[in-house]
């Protein structure tokens, strides 16, 4: 297998991951994400959308069922009535660090098959990659 067809197993693999312990918490994927994705000081629903390549009206259904079960909160910009900025709820906050709390242990039956090394090597790898695509976007 080659690079490209490796990255996409992973990324699937993280995915199915993140619905099993989504599922566990009564919400979907696409709300895990957006959860996971919202700082805690919040974001612009743009630049939310952009970050998890949605478009404003599907990001914004996703918002509105997160609002709804009161998990993130929508504050219009005092100097822009047409943007919104994205927060989590102590709720939603609380539901982030039990996603990846969940995440983590899903991830910690992977981890025992490499050793200490190989794990921080790969955090290093994904956190370059990641750079690059960071500047990439920013082209």
């Amino acid at each position: 297998m080659n690079i490209i067809e490796q990255t996409n197993d992973f990324c699937i693999n993280y995915l199915n991951c993140v619905k099993k312990v989504a599922r566990s918490l009564w919400i979907t994927q696409s709300q895990a994400l957006c959860i996971q994705t919202i700082p805690f000081d919040g974001i612009s629903q743009t630049d939310l959308a952009k970050r998890l390549s949605l478009d404003l009206s599907t990001l914004s259904r996703n918002l509105d069922k997160l609002i709804k079960i009161k998990l993130v909160e929508k504050i219009q910009f005092p100097l822009d009535k047409r943007s919104y900025k994205i927060s989590l709820t102590n709720r939603g906050k609380k539901t982030y660090q039990e996603l990846n709390k969940q995440i983590n242990y899903y991830f910690q039956g992977i981890y025992k098959n490499l050793e200490i090394k190989e794990i921080d090597q790969m955090v290093d790898i994904l956190n370059k990659i990641n750079w690059e695509f960071n500047i990439l976007d920013n082209e």
